[in-house]
């Protein structure tokens, strides 16, 4: 007789042929998503509010929802260098919450994914499997394994209430930070800006690769006006060539350390920047809204 399946056993069948066909037709797309963090208004009055949203995949500047459980930390450091943690709903969203900017300066908007893992493998009857588990949980079940990643995020955004604060808040301490040379919000269009790379904390002076794009360059997938360009010294300057926001990445890939080299073969470590590139009014202004 025909195997027959229940219901849970044909989902769970059809996802993962469709997972391996997603990433088979579009392999640009299998990497893992990236998360950034944007904010409403760039630029507020005292007492004024504006809600911070993420986004989650390969469309900038808006893209998926993020589930509560991807998220590690959401946090808000203001001018005076208090950090407040923001308490997240539970759900899958864009997760937005309006911040007060209560007081003058330029307040920095984090956030810090939770790792993830992401697998391709070969069983030991020939088929092609994919899993979101740590390598030594299917290792045995494995005749060959085409990749194994852990993935760790974290995404950054200054915002400036009434005028920027000096000295700027270039860094504030992620694992993997983009550390811009120049306040964005004194930049304008025809401007560069240079950023260096800092790891655990120190200048990164290895292997890693940046991308940049700004909103309206393009509506497709992973389509950067800065394409992917790798860099060995932690450090590389963006022209900026068009005002409105823009989104900037790094990443490194790493071999695993001692203790973790049976949970995974990649390590991968991700940091995003948005910031907004002001330009002065087109339009008149009008008497009333």
């Amino acid at each position: 007789m025909p195997k027959v399946y229940t219901l849970q056993e044909w989902s769970q069948a059809h996802s993962i042929v469709a997972v391996l066909l997603f990433l088979l037709l579009f392999p640009s797309l299998g990497a893992a998503h990236s998360l950034f963090i944007q904010s409403g208004r760039y630029s507020l009055s005292e007492g004024k509010g504006s809600p911070l949203f993420f986004c989650f995949g390969h469309h900038f500047p808006v893209d998926e929802a993020v589930r509560r459980s991807k998220l590690n930390f959401v946090r808000v450091i203001d001018p005076q260098g208090k950090a407040f943690d923001i308490a997240l709903r539970d759900e899958k969203s864009l997760h937005s919450y309006v911040v007060d900017y209560e007081q003058p300066g330029t307040y920095v908007l984090v956030a810090e994914t939770n790792p993830g893992y992401f697998a391709m493998y070969t069983d030991k009857k020939g088929r092609k499997r994919h899993s979101l588990k740590p390598l030594n949980t299917f290792v045995e079940k494995a005749q060959s394994v085409e990749s194994s990643m852990r993935s760790s995020q974290w995404a950054k955004t200054y915002v400036t209430c009434e005028h920027p604060s000096s000295p700027f808040p270039a860094e504030v301490g992620l694992p993997l930070e983009l550390v811009p040379q120049k306040d964005p919000s004194t930049l304008k269009q025809g401007d560069s800006i240079t950023f260096k790379v800092h790891y655990d904390g120190k200048p990164y002076d290895g292997q890693g690769t940046w991308d940049a794009t700004y909103a309206g360059f393009s509506t497709e997938a992973e389509d950067m006006y800065f394409p992917k360009t790798d860099v060995g010294a932690g450090e590389f300057t963006l022209p900026i060539e068009a005002s409105g926001r823009w989104f900037v990445r790094f990443f490194t890939k790493t071999d695993p350390p001692k203790e973790n080299t049976g949970q995974y073969l990649t390590e991968k470590r991700t940091t995003t920047l948005s910031f907004e590139i002001r330009n002065q009014r087109k339009r008149p202004r009008g008497d009333s809204h």
